[in-house]
């Protein structure tokens, strides 16, 4: 059974108690350290930080999808800006770096349009950016003025500090995990983050046991031994029967033609080596994906 994204592990928290979190996170901006850059900047006055956020939340794009994972779809896609990471290869970069692009959040209307998005048929609300954890008070507050609980799932590069993971307990019903890296150096490189192997470990095990979980990895071109592998093996050992999505699709965008591996397509080799591998392994498997888990890829 895969995890139904519209459930939790546990009930949902109440009112009072989201108030309570609200405050505490919209304090927590005073010396924000909501991720592992630890920067300790003053967000309410605007001091500098690695992702440039402060203290206002803006959506930059927004909109029903049916490419994602079965158990989301329909989902409503709402895009926050600004990001801790600076992918070479984000496929939504520089905008999404952006901490003032687009729209600025009016909680109480993003809230009529998702519980309209909702009644019309929209299974889950995929929050991704960016990254969308670096928006705390905003989350809490959605949660918050919501008069019933919205199937909130977070898509997230997983880096936050482990009193998000608290904050956002019984909020979110769904996280979608992206497992880039397999090793420090590659994260280092390629998105500009340190102890990346450490903390998304932390965070997977913590937010696995409280929450449904999906494990998503993008196949590289050139990572298939230095990312891929230690990805799949640390998720078979700590997470044995995860959910598991492998996306294949890698497209050099942004400044990826910048580096000599990230400058190609994944090749057919790279694909069949990868699936190969997972027939191997106690992974849950999407039911769209189970025909290419199980069939040859052809050149």
């Amino acid at each position: 059974m895969y995890p139904a994204a519209t459930s939790s592990a546990r009930p949902f928290v109440d009112r009072e108690t989201l108030r309570r979190r609200l405050l505490e996170a919209r304090h927590a901006l005073k010396r924000c350290n909501l991720c592992e850059w630890r920067c300790g900047v003053n967000r309410l006055i605007g001091d500098p930080a690695p992702c440039r956020v402060g203290v206002d939340t803006y959506v930059f794009k927004r909109y029903v999808n049916f490419g994602d994972e079965p158990e989301l779809v329909p989902t409503y896609r709402v895009y926050l800006s600004g990001c801790n990471f600076r992918c070479t290869f984000c496929n939504t970069g520089p905008g999404c770096f952006e901490p003032t692009r687009g729209e600025r959040v009016d909680p109480c209307g993003l809230v009529a349009e998702l519980t309209e998005r909702v009644a019309n048929g929209a299974k889950t609300i995929d929050l991704l950016g960016g990254e969308p954890s670096l928006h705390m008070h905003t989350l809490l507050e959605l949660a918050a003025e919501a008069s019933e609980p919205l199937p909130l799932a977070l898509d997230s590069n997983m880096y936050m500090a482990p009193e998000v993971l608290e904050w956002l307990d019984g909020v979110i019903a769904l996280y979608i995990a992206d497992f880039k890296f397999g090793n420090d150096e590659c994260a280092k490189r390629l998105a500009g983050v340190a102890r990346y192997v450490e903390v998304i470990t932390r965070n997977l095990r913590i937010a696995a046991e409280r929450t449904p979980m999906i494990i998503r990895h993008l196949l590289m071109p050139g990572h298939v031994d230095c990312c891929f592998r230690p990805v799949v093996d640390w998720t078979v050992e700590h997470l044995p029967g995860a959910r598991f999505q492998l996306h294949t699709g890698y497209v050099p965008c942004w400044r990826a033609t910048s580096d000599p591996k990230m400058s190609r397509l994944t090749s057919a080799d790279e694909m069949r080596w990868a699936w190969d591998y997972l027939r191997t392994k106690d992974l849950q498997i999407g039911p769209e994906q189970t025909a290419e888990k199980h069939a040859d890829v052809r050149a």
